[in-house]
């Protein structure tokens, strides 16, 4: 079997553990024609088609002697066994699976999950100071991409984002759904690239009146005396709508404010071989006076990406489901 065929069976897995309402164990994996999700019960044996058993608490089930066997520890996800899955696909799977189980970790917040994705330079740039940002990253960083915006059920981007990049934020790629597609923007944007690109509604929240936007729902949120809404009462209400994990492509001043409000759960930084010397600047935080105030991480790990690699880092709340 190739990736695609071990793709879809990640599509699969993510949702119907999103349907499990209630803790996971472990899971049973049978990748094969028509694939076999199995949430804390054992699978009938085939030795026909891979299994994987993913193992979230190891004190309840920690092997089985037909699967190849994936723990999980936050971002983390290593294999503790091995039954002939070539380097390739076991790579392919160490990387993707924790994604597919952060909808537990929602019921258990209730809130939505925030992953954050940014592809920057050695220096920490993701534009120049013109707004200019094609390519930083690779080929295999942007199947990257729409391989999470297809695990993930919604994607978020902020007003200045969408009017410099006129993005789609749709699954082009890869298999897979669009996630709902979400822009804060205070005041009316340029949306014309997300009405031509998908027919899905687009979702627009703000802390002023309605504008009474076309082909979008606006969603009203108190705002602060500085004109910005709550990054916690955002991924609330997205749990309430049955929404538990979130996508945040940009921009910097988008991703920073949720990272000042420590409603970032996931860190990506595609690193790119490049030096700008000035630019846009990936994060933009309080000012520190010592290295202990730094912002550290729970669990983290590089992921080779074609030639370069993607650093993954976990905050805030361990993941543990």
């Amino acid at each position: 079997m190739n990736i695609e065929n071990y793709w879809s069976g990640l599509l699969q897995l993510t949702r119907e553990v999103k349907k499990h309402n209630g803790p996971v164990d472990y899971c049973f994996i049978k990748f094969g024609d028509e694939h076999e999700i199995h949430i804390n019960r054992l699978l009938v044996p085939d030795t026909h088609w891979p299994m994987v058993l993913v193992v979230l608490n190891p004190r309840v089930l920690n092997d089985h002697q037909l699967a190849s066997v994936i723990e999980l520890q936050g971002v983390k996800a290593i294999l503790r066994k091995n039954l002939n899955m070539p380097e390739e696909i076991a790579s392919f799977l160490c990387t993707y699976i924790p994604y597919c189980f952060l909808s537990v970790r929602a019921r258990q917040l209730e809130r939505a999950i925030a992953i954050t994705h940014f592809a920057q330079s050695l220096d920490g740039k993701i534009a120049t100071l013109s707004g200019d940002s094609k390519w930083i990253g690779n080929e295999q960083n942007l199947i990257h991409a729409h391989r999470m915006r297809a695990l993930c059920d919604s994607i978020l981007i902020g007003s200045r984002t969408m009017n410099c990049d006129q993005p789609s934020l749709t699954v082009r790629l890869v298999e897979g759904d669009n996630p709902l597609r979400i822009i804060i923007c205070s005041s009316e944007g340029d949306f014309r690239s997300l009405q031509a690109s998908a027919d899905e509604k687009i979702i627009v929240m703000g802390g002023e009146e309605d504008p009474c936007l076309e082909n979008a729902e606006y969603v009203r949120f108190p705002a602060n005396p500085d004109g910005k809404i709550s990054c916690s009462d955002i991924l609330s209400y997205l749990y309430q709508q049955g929404i538990f994990t979130v996508y945040i492509e940009g921009g910097a001043t988008t991703s920073s404010q949720f990272m000042k409000e420590s409603m970032v759960d996931i860190i990506q930084l595609h690193i790119s071989p490049m030096i700008f010397g000035s630019g846009v600047s990936s994060f933009v935080l309080p000012e520190i006076n010592s290295v202990q105030e730094a912002i550290t991480f729970q669990h983290y790990l590089f992921i080779p990406m074609g030639d370069t690699y993607m650093f993954v880092g976990e905050m805030n709340a361990h993941l543990h489901v």
